[in-house]
């Protein structure tokens, strides 16, 4: 898998905690992957700066006085580099994840680490920074004041999905604006819940999607074929630990309204602009 496209990778990963570092090395010995490791976001930065590296694995927080993952993904973007870094924090360290997601973030991993959820990321994060090659357009593509589109439930499908969001709002909305990266990390999120937790994968179910552009704001409606779940329960308030709970808590964080259908298995967000 390390091999798409027929790329060599190589990534950097900083992480002091050797619980959530061995975790992760396994997946990158066990997927192939060339990688460095550092135990601190200072030494990371220097290594960056010498080395090329197709992605950057970081935890978000550090020792009071020494450089963060936070510091140290600002600094790398003050180089306008395009370079993808996935963040890893713990459920407390939501808020600073969303300040990192501002700054460009391609995923997000929360301690303890699960593997298929941080082998997904990281493929993700990898095929999307070089990839970009998905551009055939979308069947049920219309485009006035909303983007309506049904796609399989599949990695490359959501892809594709992104990739078309990405161009929209940024064509669209004037650069005052940014690129809303709080935006695209919510829709990425409801749409790998839908893939994973609502149709559970199932290439014969389908993701219904919505995208309504305003001058006021945007409402993204996401919807799947699956059972649904227990809205009563919201998995934003943190109390669980999967892949769902993290990816609603995030989206909670990041967007102004989140609001469920009664089956539990549409998702509504609103961006105010």
């Amino acid at each position: 898998m390390a091999e798409l496209l027929n790329f060599k990778y190589r990534i950097l990963l900083i992480d002091r905690e050797n619980e959530s570092r061995n975790a992760i090395i396994r997946i990158l010995d066990g997927e192939g992957f060339e990688y460095d490791w550092e135990a601190s976001a200072e030494k990371g930065y220097k290594r960056f700066r010498k080395q090329h590296y197709d992605l950057i694995i970081s935890e978000i927080k550090s020792g009071d006085k020494e450089m963060t993952g936070l510091d140290l993904l600002m600094r790398i973007r003050e180089n306008d580099s395009t370079i993808p870094f996935i963040v890893i924090s713990d459920i407390t360290s939501v808020e600073i994840s969303v300040r990192a997601v501002n700054y460009g973030v391609a995923g997000y991993l929360v301690k303890p680490i699960e593997s298929d959820e941080a082998k997904e990321t990281i493929t993700r994060a990898i095929r999307y920074h070089k990839g970009r090659f998905l551009t055939k357009e979308l069947d049920n593509y219309q485009m006035e004041n909303s983007f309506d589109a049904v796609i399989s439930s599949d990695e490359q499908s959501v892809l594709k999905l992104l990739d078309t969001v990405d161009n929209l709002v940024e064509l669209v909305y004037p650069k005052e604006y940014g690129s809303l990266p709080d935006l695209k990390m919510a829709i990425y999120e409801g749409l790998s819940n839908a893939v994973e937790h609502g149709n559970k994968k199932s290439p014969d179910k389908k993701i219904l999607f919505k995208l309504e552009l305003r001058m006021d704001k945007i409402m993204v409606h996401i919807k799947d074929e699956g059972d649904g779940f227990d809205r009563r329960e919201p998995a934003g308030n943190g109390s669980g630990t999967t892949s769902l709970n993290r990816g609603l808590l995030l989206i909670h964080h990041l967007m102004d309204e989140v609001t469920f259908s009664i089956k539990g298995n549409e998702i509504n967000l609103l961006k105010i602009l």
